[in-house]
């Protein structure tokens, strides 16, 4: 965050967050030569908050507590995602804002906001409710639908505030327009003549994905181009290859993966066997996860993985107690976990049924 300070016509930027030497340096700089104290204004913002210049330019960089504040906001702006930070900039709009403290405060608690990406008029929110099945409108009445008086309705029962990326209210007011479950994958899609982009979640439901066919102007969504793709979950966002993936690849693995996030296991030994598989496309990775029937997580001890073996093929409990000192378990354990191609990962011991690893 950059702060375009003024004093009597001349200009400086004060990047944030630094700290109070650097702070003075740059005052004195811009105050240099004057025979008596000016006042320093605040007169423009760079930040990934386009509005934020509004909320701040009341605060006195000469004063500790104001300079502590910016420095402090300015960390929590670095440490957002981007999706952050345009609900960051609509929860402004949102609420009555009055000072440094006002602004902290909601920077602290965007999860009390919920977010329509792509709906910045009433227009587009009366749409929205349409299409995401919020009113419950017959398909063959919906080109009769005035979309505007839908959308200003809603707003006006329930507020909130339309930034230049979506539409921003308080949680705490009626049913929520945003998705429940957090995203897996958040892309920004492009039409393919370059004139429209759309910031768009995965795995994303037809009514999601029709409000961003809409927005980009296309016929068919499935034509639009990811040019950026994050992945939510750290340890995927490192393995994944996602040069070139296509928009239906990108929702059909989100929901591949949102899956797997409701069994225990499964999504470690997704990421097991992305270690082992090391796939070089996008392609290859959902692959391995419409397939993961065909891994399997296997014991870190030894005898317990000879124990395992034993059961495979036709073992009871009460067999194997009945050998239980008799039977070099381990033994038995690491040579069959030679022989299944068994290999050592981050996430566990894993093994492919259908054919060993090499």
């Amino acid at each position: 965050m950059i702060l375009h300070l003024k004093c009597r016509g001349y200009g400086i930027g004060l990047d944030l967050p630094t700290d109070s030497a650097e702070t003075e340096r740059t005052l004195s700089q811009l105050t240099e030569g004057l025979e008596q104290e000016e006042p320093v204004t605040i007169e423009e913002v760079s930040s990934p908050i386009p509005n934020l210049a509004g909320y701040i330019r009341c605060a006195d960089v000469r004063n500790g507590t104001d300079i502590q504040n910016l420095n402090a906001l300015a960390e929590k702006i670095d440490g957002m995602s981007q999706r952050e930070q345009q609900i960051f900039s609509g929860a402004l709009d949102t609420e009555s804002i009055n000072g440094l403290e006002d602004v902290l405060k909601v920077a602290g608690h965007l999860e009390d906001y919920t977010f329509t990406p792509g709906v910045t008029t009433d227009r587009e929110l009366g749409r929205f409710l349409v299409a995401s099945g919020y009113l419950k409108i017959e398909e063959r009445l919906r080109p009769y639908i005035n979309y505007e008086s839908v959308g200003a309705e809603y707003y006006s029962n329930f507020g909130g505030a339309y930034s230049a990326y979506g539409y921003v209210r308080r949680r705490d007011q009626e049913p929520a327009l945003d998705r429940e479950e957090k995203p897996i994958f958040q892309v920004r899609l492009q039409a393919p003549d370059g004139t429209q982009q759309y910031d768009l979640d995965l795995p994303a439901t037809d009514a999601w994905m029709d409000t961003a066919r809409q927005n980009l102007r296309l016929n068919d969504i499935y034509a639009a181009e990811i040019t950026g793709i994050n992945c939510t979950i750290p340890q995927l966002a490192e393995m994944l290859p996602v040069e070139n993936a296509t928009l239906k690849e990108a929702d059909r693995l989100a929901e591949c993966i949102g899956e797997m996030q409701k069994t225990d296991g499964e999504l470690a030994k997704y990421l097991a066997a992305l270690t082992v598989e090391n796939p070089e496309t996008f392609s290859e990775a959902l692959t391995i996860a419409v397939d993961l029937e065909d891994y399997e997580l296997v014991p870190e001890d030894a005898a317990e993985y000879g124990e395992q073996v034993l059961r495979h093929i036709g073992a009871d409990d009460e067999l194997i107690a009945t050998i239980d000192g008799f039977m070099d378990f381990e033994g038995l354990g690491e040579f069959m976990m030679e022989e299944d191609g068994v290999r050592q990962t981050d996430y566990g011991l894993i093994r492919r049924l259908s054919e060993p690893f090499p």
